[in-house]
């Protein structure tokens, strides 16, 4: 705790300084005994999702958020970049510490605790030359296929639909998103696929498809998705873990979260994501 001695004529302004200075350092010790324990650097694997990550340009909202935790916590934090399927393996032995963008289920509760950040609402973009405007009419044509990520969980109305299609043969599943989305500018290939704001926005653009698709919610039921922060149970104890959520908390108090994220999409979307219950 700091000291500072001044000699003034006036005790009681002595006394008030020194309280101060004494609040001031107990203040300090209190912010530390809050913050996380990093005894190793923190390994957090990141995975190809348009404005949620982009390794070209090794940028994205979850690589902005977990360097806004690195600071805030006061931990290094060392990235990689892996398909989903090998950072969910990863987080379950052990090996890996940390991921963003992540869905929780009762099966990845047994090994993973889940900090909720953002909301994503998945919505069906379908090309202009697919006249089906609903998935009964989809559906009814055999030579239309759809383009899906493995493994990903878009809603229940969405999943229940594509699991129609899958035992139809009519679903090309891929690794990520970004294959999902090269498929799908090709002619006479997947005809539509599901993605919330933060992944089509880039593809999109990237692909020139803006014009020759059209976005729909085709399963108004599904309501937004709540993505969390993972923490391999293996690497985080329960205790730990309550000062992880209240930086988390904090960031989306303070307008950090919502300032990462209209950074990439703008404000309306930006506002969207932030509609999830907190922990």
């Amino acid at each position: 705790m700091p000291y500072l001695f001044i000699v003034d004529s006036v005790g009681g302004v002595m006394k008030k300084l020194f309280l101060t200075l004494c609040l001031g350092g107990l203040a300090s010790l209190a912010v530390a005994s809050d913050a996380p324990e990093c005894p190793k650097a923190i390994s957090f694997a990141l995975y190809e999702n348009g404005y949620i990550y982009d390794s070209a340009s090794n940028t994205g909202i979850d690589k902005d958020v977990a360097e806004e935790l690195a600071r805030r916590s006061g931990c290094q934090f060392e990235f990689s970049v892996k398909p989903r399927a090998r950072i969910w393996a990863e987080l379950e032995s052990g090996t890996l510490m940390m991921t963003g963008s992540g869905i929780q289920t009762p099966k990845r509760d047994e090994f993973s605790w889940a900090v909720r950040y953002m909301a994503q609402k998945n919505y069906v973009l379908v090309k202009k030359t697919v006249s089906a405007p609903s998935p009964a009419q989809f559906n009814a044509d055999p030579n239309l296929l759809w383009g899906a990520v493995r493994s990903y969980k878009h809603g229940d109305k969405a999943d229940a639909y594509l699991d129609s299609l899958r035992q139809q043969s009519r679903v090309a599943e891929e690794p990520d998103l970004g294959n999902v989305f090269r498929i799908f500018s090709k002619e006479g290939r997947t005809s539509a696929v599901l993605a919330p704001p933060p992944a089509y926005a880039k593809y999109l653009k990237e692909l020139s498809l803006t014009d020759r698709v059209r976005i729909e919610d085709w399963f108004p039921e599904d309501l937004p998705i709540a993505h969390s922060l993972i923490f391999s149970k293996k690497a985080f104890s329960q205790e730990e873990m309550k000062k992880w959520r209240l930086i988390v908390a904090q960031m989306r108090a303070d307008g950090t979260l919502r300032s990462i994220y209209t950074k990439y999409l703008g404000g309306a979307d930006a506002a969207k994501m932030l509609l999830y219950k907190a922990d």
